[in-house]
């Protein structure tokens, strides 16, 4: 029903039509009405109830409203299905939900701006929730000791189902320059289901495909630096997860990114999409020994403050204020 064609390829806008989020409206409140619960903790926006209601997001449409004006941001790749009056539609409807919400928990301080920012909420309706460190915690071994990583440091990683939206042709065009300055310097790409560019993996590239939860921790470790100049990014668990396990990081000076990154103590960010630019930040960081011994002290207390029970303990008690 929501097929549609967009440039040269089909898309499906099956969750952004009117008929599904009718659909979801009233079979939520129908549960809802069944369940006989106090409130409703929603992610993301899904629809407007009678009993107090909270939301739980990473992105608003008014957030994004910029970027997806600029048909070469990361968020009309990501939201490629989306037109211009679909956006507009949802971001109105969303606005709408926001007003009869009991509240709305960010995952990050600049979504939570722009919630009083852009979209007009008052502070007072608007609570930050940071994430937990999703893989860590799921898998045994978090809390154990990572391994040095002395120099030379030459293993790159990157950790994205949607690649070109966190940058991922960006990181495999910087190897290429890299590798005339560093022959042996490589490159592993992990998230999507198959190589998402033209032709095979380039030299010094291993494509690792989907990779288990529990196999991430390995992964972390047997790297030196993570790297995800994203376009888009709501929060990023996945620099939370790295830094967690002493892995300094490389994003982009965007979104929620610089709450994470802290040039010089726990890797670099990125200004543009320069691939040049990109290669320079990575040399610097991987011979800073300095960013390294921080990102390896401090990694404990990054695995203390991003943990799920602690969202879960800060919601709990928002809701119950609100009830109360």
């Amino acid at each position: 029903m929501g097929l549609r064609r967009r440039a040269s390829e089909w898309v499906s806008l099956w969750e952004y039509t009117q008929g599904w989020e009718t659909y979801l409206a009233r079979t939520g409140a129908r549960r809802v009405r069944h369940s006989g619960c106090d409130a409703v903790i929603e992610i993301q926006d899904v629809a407007a109830l009678d009993v107090p209601f909270f939301l739980y997001q990473d992105f608003s449409y008014d957030a994004l409203a910029a970027e997806f004006a600029d048909p070469t941001s990361g968020a009309r790749t990501f939201f490629r299905s989306l037109d211009s009056a679909t956006f507009e539609r949802r971001r109105r409807r969303q606005r709408e939900i926001y007003a009869r919400a009991a509240g709305v928990f960010a995952m990050s301080s600049w979504l939570a701006k722009s919630l009083v920012d852009d979209s007009g909420l008052p502070s007072e309706k608007v609570h930050l929730a940071p994430p937990g460190a999703t893989s860590l915690e799921a898998a045994e071994g978090a809390d154990s000791d990572p391994p040095p990583r002395p120099g030379p440091r030459t293993r790159l990683l990157f950790v994205g189902t949607t690649f070109a939206a966190k940058g991922g042709d960006l990181v495999v065009e910087a190897l290429s320059l890299l590798r005339m300055q560093v022959p042996n310097i490589t490159l592993t790409v992990a998230g999507p289901s198959a190589w998402p560019l033209p032709g095979e993996p380039p030299a010094g590239v291993h494509f690792a495909g989907r990779v288990a939860r529990s196999e991430l921790i390995s992964l972390y470790d047997r790297h030196d630096l993570l790297v995800m100049p994203s376009r888009l990014e709501g929060f990023g668990i996945v620099f939370v997860e790295a830094l967690g396990r002493g892995l300094p990081c490389i994003g982009r000076r965007a979104f929620a990114m610089p709450e994470l990154i802290q040039p010089g103590r726990n890797g670099g960010l990125l200004d543009s999409d320069d691939p040049a630019a990109l290669a320079q930040l990575v040399l610097g960081v991987l011979s800073d020994d300095a960013i390294y011994e921080s990102t390896r002290a401090e990694r404990k207390g990054v695995l203390e403050r991003y943990t799920w029970a602690r969202t879960a303990r800060l919601v709990l008690d928002v809701v119950q204020s609100a009830l109360a």
